[in-house]
């Protein structure tokens, strides 16, 4: 491992950063000086610039995945050269696209659809809670405290720990699932040790093929049955700071999002067009 290399991670582990935000930064860094084949420390300012317009122009890359590539570069300057960089991005704004909303009935027929039993308990547990697919494929036994109906996230996004709350049918869900495959340290553990996580593609595959089978909106991913979660209990009634809490929102504002894509909800607004006929 080079000296810069170490430096970087050092200094993630000293702000606290998530594993997996730590992997991305040094896959952009990495990606950096390959591109150029130089260390990235010998880099200017005005490749930095030609390097983001080959990424947008020419790779043609996701914004978000450009946005992350930066970010993770401009936190090496900082941290670890200790320069700042004002890199003029050649970056549109993000536009916030209104994600798939499954109906309840959408989501019982894909799980259904699902051909592995553990992998329906999987589903419906993260359909049922809310969670962020990482927090849930990182859950262990020890987090469930049946006693109190709750589930401890640790080291969640922004590397903040919190607590949700397990309704009963989750309770029984997960004590059925105990009762099948009796995980010991990992939830929902990987086919290759009881040890080991179970990882994100072993999941998210299964769910795709239970998609198409469904027939349901191919722009459906995994991550639906999150945003499925959230307008849910909205329209069931939850508070929307409780809400935020479950979904382990830093900003409320990233909550109320969901208000904007239930127009269903409404919003107490009068007919003013009740009663008109047309002259």
């Amino acid at each position: 491992m080079t000296p810069l290399r170490q430096a970087m991670i050092d200094e993630c582990r000293l702000r606290g950063l998530a594993k997996r935000t730590e992997e991305t930064y040094l896959y952009a860094v990495e990606q950096l000086s390959r591109h150029y084949h130089q260390r990235p420390d010998t880099i200017t300012e005005a490749q930095l610039e030609q390097y983001f317009r080959y990424l947008t122009l020419e790779k043609q890359l996701a914004r978000s995945t450009i946005h992350l590539r930066l970010n993770g570069i401009c936190f090496f300057f900082k941290a670890v050269l200790h320069k700042e960089v004002a890199i003029t991005k050649p970056l549109s704004r993000r536009p916030v696209k209104a994600p798939v909303m499954l109906t309840p009935a959408e989501v019982h027929l894909v799980i259904s659809l699902c051909p592995y039993k553990k992998h329906r308990f999987m589903l419906m547990t993260y359909y049922g809670t809310g969670l962020r697919l990482m927090e849930l494929i990182n859950t262990k036994v020890a987090d469930i405290d049946g006693q109190r109906s709750t589930l401890r996230v640790l080291a969640g996004k922004g590397n903040k720990d919190r607590y949700v709350i397990l309704t009963p049918a989750v309770l029984n869900l997960l004590r059925e699932y105990w009762q099948l495959y009796r995980p010991h340290d990992y939830l929902f553990y990987s086919g290759h040790g009881m040890d080991k996580p179970m990882s994100s593609s072993s999941i998210s595959k299964p769910f795709k093929d239970a998609v198409r089978a469904a027939g349901v909106s191919s722009r459906c991913s995994i991550h639906s049955l999150r945003h499925a979660y959230a307008t849910h209990q909205l329209v069931a009634g939850m508070p929307l700071y409780e809400l935020q809490n479950q979904l382990g929102h830093t900003d409320i504002k990233t909550t109320q999002r969901y208000l904007h894509w239930l127009p269903e909800m409404g919003s107490g607004a009068r007919d003013l067009l009740a009663g008109w006929v047309v002259s």
